[in-house]
């Protein structure tokens, strides 16, 4: 497991992304039970599963060590299991503070497209979500889409009637793409509401939705 370790090394900006990337990197080699899990708590040290428990537990309490920055070391080191550990960097980076909260709550509320193409103006709405996911807080898709509709530039506004109108909304991932397709025909589109309503019909149907 060791050979191909994550790259990403926890600091205090990217712990929504790096918890992410250690789970999946832990269950995909088979270790995540030990976290979170049938293994997550040690065996007796008389029993006969206990050496073999520790060999894997210790393998993942050397990935932690091995991507986490020095001054966070010791937060690996002092737990005696990998839950442990695990519980120990969630309680500093995904504390359930309200201040925070609200913080990230009011960034996502604020948040306007402006100049920023599609792909970074969803990026930074997924990001955010993401950032609230990592304190305990999920974001249902639909509000998410409505972020996302609220905050689009005026040149996107006919579009957004469009989709505003239809009876059943789009998943956020959906939207995304048909924000994509109408970015894409806006060098050519003579921006009328009857050619968003065109360019939506398109985007629908490439959703696999027009079928």
């Amino acid at each position: 497991m060791a050979s191909s370790l994550p790259t990403e090394k926890l600091d205090r900006t990217n712990y929504a992304s790096w918890s992410y990337k250690m789970h999946q990197y832990l269950l995909g080699h088979g270790y995540w039970s030990y976290v979170d899990g049938a293994n997550d708590t040690a065996p007796d040290s008389t029993h006969k599963d206990f050496p073999a428990w520790e060999q894997s537990a210790s393998r993942v309490l050397y990935c932690f060590a091995s991507c986490v920055g020095e001054q966070l070391l010791s937060y690996v080191r002092d737990a005696k299991t990998p839950k442990g550990a695990w519980e120990n960097l969630k309680k500093i980076f995904a504390a359930s503070t309200t201040a925070r909260k609200l913080q990230l709550r009011q960034e996502l509320s604020n948040l306007r497209q402006r100049d920023l193409s599609v792909a970074d103006y969803t990026s930074k709405i997924k990001d955010i979500c993401d950032s609230l996911a990592s304190i305990d807080v999920n974001i249902e898709e639909s509000e998410m889409v409505q972020v996302c509709l609220g905050g689009l530039a005026s040149k996107f506004g006919a579009f957004r009637t469009a989709v505003c109108t239809r009876e059943n909304m789009s998943s956020f991932f959906d939207l995304q793409s048909m924000l994509l397709v109408d970015e894409n025909h806006a060098g050519v589109s003579t921006s009328t509401h009857t050619d968003s309503k065109m360019l939506y019909t398109e985007a629908d149907r490439l959703c696999g939705r027009g079928r």
